[in-house]
């Protein structure tokens, strides 16, 4: 009688790039607490901003997920104001 094959239920662990700026860093960090939030999280990436803007929108919109009513929960504003950094920067 042949044994039988053993199948692993773990699933791989997913490889992430080494060379991640802190924004694709904390984008991860909440996408691993909020996996709903990948919409609003793509828009402030996919943005144009610079990485200090980027970084800026992306932990605005992070520090407002705790706080109800805070306006940088819409990513739009968060964008905006990550904007704002990159113009004040340059």
């Amino acid at each position: 009688m042949p044994t039988p094959v053993k199948r692993s239920s773990k699933k791989s662990a997913v490889v992430l790039p080494e060379n991640r700026t802190e924004s694709e860093i904390m984008r991860d960090a909440i996408l691993s607490r909020y996996n709903d939030l990948a919409p609003s999280l793509n828009r402030i990436m996919d943005a144009g901003l610079s990485e200090p803007g980027r970084l800026h929108a992306i932990t605005l919109f992070q520090e407002s997920l705790g706080a109800p009513g805070d306006p940088m929960r819409n990513p739009t504003n968060a964008i905006e104001a990550g904007r704002l950094k990159d113009r004040a920067s340059s």
